[in-house]
């Protein structure tokens, strides 16, 4: 643990033991401006918050979180604003299982505000699965008003992020996006924001294709009637099985972009991806294996798998410890990275006219989130695939050959 007055993080599943104790030691009770809720992607994600847990097998670290009550696993103090991660006891493929979401969605709504609220929360930000799993927050609102807390899904400053990533690789790949084609999987609440934000943008591809399930094709295929209009591009529809499984010949394998947030699994074979491909991700869980993506950079540096949902948010004082794996972590395991879902808290505590995102984000908040981001010098961090850095130069001159 680390005390210092103005700059603290307090990581583990003892963090507010700690937190408390330090407010006891400084004669001071602090509010936590702002808690994110998230979870685990599955079980190889437990070991982060409870170190020990690596020698159990994979089935026990899922016994073991049916006994666990949500945990902070960090507190962050900066000289402008308090931070808690709070992470629930579930995995994303509970979170999706209709045998299961009942439970997952009581421990949401219930035992993690009234924890968070417990702890000094003032403001909740939605990570992972929650977002969908509480209607985009629209089941929390009734808890969270009896408990003084407010709620924000995080969607507007994430799309912010998928966006602010796609312009970064044209930048740093030095891609013509005025030839190119980009599929987009999933065209919900991120999906969506991300094309409308695309819409207004000067540097837009010639060719989009949207791709969802077959349950919402009429809503699909007016939403692309509609994008069209707004963007004057082409616009055309693709469906997956009602599994979500791409077809044999989806546009995702013979596009110049591929955006994607769904809630499939490795539905994207890296190994069909054409060369020259950027790939941005923001799916929970991941819709392309990180570890077949970066083992195809460094054997053949033809594609640019990128993360979404991460904001550089130095400029406002954050820094973290916790063991994200982000790929600026420092030698102590600080980075100033954050969760672009726990970024948009961030940011309304900096800019407090800004809206909360509850439900699908409109238009207009998407633009005010968006001109935020700038206002208040945030960033995207370099372009990463996991915790590794992609090598810029080597793509770049594939890209380009």
């Amino acid at each position: 643990m680390e005390l210092e007055r103005e700059n603290m993080c307090l990581i583990g599943a003892s963090s507010m033991d700690d937190w408390v104790s330090y407010q006891k030691t400084s004669n001071s009770k602090e509010e936590l401006q702002v808690v994110l809720l998230t979870h685990p992607r599955d079980e190889t994600d437990l070991p982060r918050l409870l170190p020990w847990s690596e020698h159990l097998t994979m089935q026990d670290r899922r016994a073991l979180t049916r006994i666990l009550m949500p945990v902070f696993g960090e507190i962050i103090k900066t000289p402008t604003l308090n931070a808690g991660i709070l992470f629930l006891p579930m995995y994303a493929d509970e979170m999706i299982n209709p045998r299961t979401r009942a439970h997952c969605r009581k421990v949401l709504e219930e035992t993690a505000l009234e924890i968070a609220a417990r702890a000094g929360a003032k403001m909740i930000c939605l990570g992972g699965l929650t977002g969908a799993l509480s209607l985009y927050g629209r089941r929390l609102l009734v808890k969270a008003n009896e408990l003084g807390l407010q709620i924000t899904t995080g969607h507007s400053m994430t799309a912010v992020s998928v966006l602010r990533t796609y312009l970064r690789a044209l930048d740093d790949l030095r891609i013509d996006h005025a030839r190119a084609t980009m599929t987009v999987i999933g065209v919900g609440s991120i999906g969506g924001s991300f094309t409308q934000l695309l819409a207004r943008q000067r540097r837009r591809p010639a060719r989009i294709v949207l791709v969802d399930t077959p349950s919402r094709a009429d809503h699909v295929r007016r939403y692309a009637e509609q994008l069209q209009a707004d963007c004057g591009i082409g616009v055309e529809v693709e469906f997956t099985s009602p599994a979500g499984a791409l077809p044999i010949d989806s546009a995702a394998y013979r596009s110049r972009f591929v955006i994607s947030a769904v809630s499939t699994a490795n539905i994207i074979d890296i190994d069909r991806v054409a060369p020259g491909t950027v790939l941005i991700d923001d799916s929970q869980p991941y819709c392309w294996s990180r570890q077949s993506a970066w083992a195809r950079v460094h054997a053949r540096q033809d594609i640019a798998p990128c993360e979404a949902g991460l904001i550089d948010c130095s400029s406002i004082g954050y820094r973290s410890r916790f063991s994200f794996d982000f790929a600026d972590q420092d030698e102590t395991g600080e980075s100033s990275t954050s969760w672009s879902c726990m970024a948009e808290g961030l940011l309304r505590v900096v800019a407090p006219d800004l809206p909360p995102t509850i439900g699908e984000p409109c238009i207009d908040n998407l633009l005010a989130y968006d001109e935020a981001f700038g206002k208040c010098g945030l960033k995207v961090p370099a372009l990463q695939c996991g915790n590794h850095k992609l090598p810029i130069d080597e793509i770049r001159k594939h890209f380009s050959a």
